[in-house]
């Protein structure tokens, strides 16, 4: 093996350079966020935090992970690499030592040149240096990078809420006016010095809100926060607003967490531990500060969080937390921080060359009782002034078995457990199967892991996910998700059963070019619209969709052609259909420091559950992935310049077009007269 070695290096060294130069211009490492992003979204209605997604992967390409210094905790950051790949490029550098060129990777079991390729702008091969040495204040100053950025947005037509006169509002009015503007905008400050050092400050004002009247004075939210990282003995002090994300998400994890997906061999939650918060949601977060200890194999992690949270508080009670953040009407402004959130918690994690084991705890205090109304589908959600919850998270390695999971339970007894395991049988087949089981009386409020509702309750399933590489050039990934629930949940009155399938072929002709199939067949109950019953009837929904996506690159050009079929049956009625298409095409100047992203595209759904979901390219730190009904078009042009090396601007418009007759759009406070809808964006970034 290491005489192999030595003969492949001994090539790459000669021809490796011809095949950088070789490398799409367009190949970038934000187009490559941008893609991934996609792919977990695509077939998601659930928000995903693009600002720390886009963040924590930039970070990379500015401070590329040595790849023979690296940990399973560092690779665990880039989403587009499964367990097993972490797995095999870790015991890679333990048995054969230091790699010399990163082609080198191709050696690896389950690792071609699309992954290679994906991973290129994020890490680096050498020696390394002292990632603990000292840091200097002079070092700060000169070699330290700050950052501020300025965006604003607007509608461009008027909606309902902005035309209310203010005296209309009282308790007898069905709509209340908007209190503020329709421009939304914010301000973010970044310091950070290599990935040792972060600082930041964030001010935004939601479209709606009052910057300045009776009601408020300057920016909706705030936040900042202070990071260090590897300090002696710490490995990593958070300051202010900060996230921790521990085990398989059972108890501890805000942020999102791994689900079903393209990706069909991602299912556990990556990026574990302390971190901090930059992002504009209002909610989930944490506000305090904690830290992470190294003593030996040992973690030892504590935090302590004290903040005011929006609820709909009354005589000492309040029935449900509000997490929009959005404060834009009397009686939105009037639930604003009306709830104290104290929380405390730990983790301790033991990790040894093939196993860890780690346990975490966290308990919740709120200064007034949470006392949701009760119905039948949330019967058993937690009510109470304190919540406690704790588990125990896995990992172990067997030969070429990797197994992982978790078990965690709350104050009043209830269980949840997540348990599964991945294997390679050979280096072209890659195998993931997780079987969960939570109890309808497991409630938390952090709890973020692989399920099929949002809620991580009342639910039993068990998920099968597979990755073959037959074929130069092609990879089949697929997965089937079956699961059931002990009782009822909203939308449907009954416990019920149902299942997700997916296939996709993906084929790369060239380097520059790509493309995929993706079939998706679900069944699931609902309950039946419209029934005369005195019991409700469930029903069963079926909705099988089909996508194919073609990518290529020709110059300083790059195109996406996409084109989206989909069915829906409720029961006995009559199938509806839906139809998306769209043509998306990029160009990067080479003369000048500008790119141009745009799109145009078509839908026809007959039905609201015939609707579709596509992401938009933006402007830095923003996302779109508009939801689409009836018969329409869309355009958007993204216009990305960099004036000089301090200052960069970002614009962005786009509309959609209903051609379906209707003569409003939306309704209550944001409806629009007309049948079009337009935005437009703005962002400044100034780099001193």
């Amino acid at each position: 093996m290491h005489k192999f070695k030595f003969i492949f290096v001994l090539l790459y060294c000669v021809f490796s350079p011809l095949i950088l130069r070789a490398q799409d211009a367009v190949n970038t490492a934000e187009q490559l966020i941008a893609d991934i992003f996609e792919q977990y979204t695509a077939e998601s209605e659930d928000a995903i935090d693009y600002e720390t997604f886009y963040d924590e992967l930039i970070n990379y390409v500015q401070n590329p992970v040595n790849i023979n210094k690296t940990s399973r905790e560092e690779l665990e950051h880039f989403p587009f690499l499964s367990d097993i790949q972490i797995e095999n490029i870790l015991s890679y550098v333990y048995r054969f030592g230091s790699l010399k060129t990163i082609y080198e990777l191709q050696l690896i079991d389950g690792l071609d040149m699309t992954d290679i390729r994906r991973m290129l702008p994020f890490v680096s091969v050498g020696e390394g240096s002292d990632e603990k040495q000292k840091i200097y204040f002079q070092d700060l100053v000169k070699y330290g990078k700050n950052e501020l950025f300025l965006r604003l947005d607007k509608g461009l037509e008027t909606k309902e809420g902005y035309k209310l006169p203010l005296e209309t509002e009282n308790e007898e009015s069905t709509q209340a006016a908007y209190l503020g503007n329709a421009l939304y905008h914010s301000l973010k400050y970044r310091f950070h010095y290599k990935d040792r050092v972060l600082f930041g400050l964030t001010a935004e004002k939601d479209a709606g809100e009052q910057f300045w009247g009776t009601s408020n004075k300057g920016y909706d939210f705030y936040s900042a926060h202070v990071q260090l990282n590897r300090f002696g003995k710490f490995e990593t002090i958070v300051l202010g607003d900060f996230r921790a994300n521990f085990g398989q998400g059972l108890v501890l994890r805000p942020e999102f967490g791994m689900g079903k997906s393209s990706y069909v061999l991602n299912v556990t939650p990556r990026n574990s531990g302390l971190k901090k918060y930059s992002s504009t949601d209002e909610y989930n977060f944490f506000r305090g500060a904690g830290a992470t200890v190294r003593l030996g194999e040992f973690n030892l992690s504590a935090f302590y969080s004290n903040k005011m949270i929006d609820g709909d508080t009354l005589n000492g009670s309040f029935s449900g937390i509000y997490k929009s953040g959005l404060h834009r009407t009397a009686s939105e402004f009037n639930k604003k921080h009306t709830v104290n959130q104290q929380v405390i918690g730990g983790n301790v994690t033991f990790t040894h060359l093939n196993y860890q084991l780690g346990f975490t705890a966290v308990h919740t205090i709120l200064n007034d009782i949470l006392q949701p109304e009760k119905s039948v589908y949330n019967y058993f959600y937690f009510e109470g002034k304190e919540q406690t919850t704790a588990g125990l998270n896995y990992r172990l390695r067997w030969h070429k078995l990797n197994f992982f999971g978790e078990t965690a339970m709350t104050g009043n007894g209830s269980l949840a457990t997540l348990n599964g395991f991945s294997f390679s049988p050979l280096s072209k087949v890659s195998i993931v199967a997780l079987h969960r089981y939570f109890s309808p009386e497991y409630e938390t409020f952090y709890a973020t892991a692989f399920s099929e509702s949002s809620r991580i309750n009342n639910e039993s399933g068990f998920y099968l996910g597979a990755e073959v590489r037959p074929f130069a050039r092609w990879k089949f990934s697929a997965y089937a998700d079956s699961y059931k629930s002990f009782w009822p949940k909203f939308g449907v009155d009954a416990p019920d059963v149902g299942m997700d399938y997916l296939f996709q072929a993906d084929f790369s002709l060239k380097r520059n070019i790509n493309m995929f199939w993706r079939f998706r067949f679900e069944e699931k109950p609902e309950n039946k619209s419209g029934s005369e019953n005195t019991m409700p009837e469930v029903v069963p929904t079926r909705r099988t969709s089909l996508r194919y996506q073609l990518l290529y690159y020709f110059g300083d050009f790059s195109f996406k052609n996409l084109i989206e079929g989909n069915l829906f049956d409720k029961g006995d009625a009559v199938w509806t259909y839906g139809l998306m298409a769209y043509q998306d095409i990029s160009y990067r100047f080479s003369k000048i420091p500008l790119k141009l992203d745009f799109r145009y595209q078509f839908f026809d759904a007959t039905d609201y559950e015939n609707r579709f979901y596509s992401y938009e390219k933006d402007v830095l730190y923003a996302f779109s992935i508009p939801m689409y009904y009836g018969l329409g078009s869309r355009y958007y042009l993204n216009v990305q310049y960099e004036i000089n090396k301090h200052f960069s601007i970002w614009f962005k418009i786009a509309q959609t077009t209903y051609a379906d007759d209707r003569e409003s759009l939306s309704s209550g406070n944001e409806e629009i007269s007309g049948n079009k809808k337009t935005d437009v964006r703005f962002l400044l970034k100034w780099e001193f």
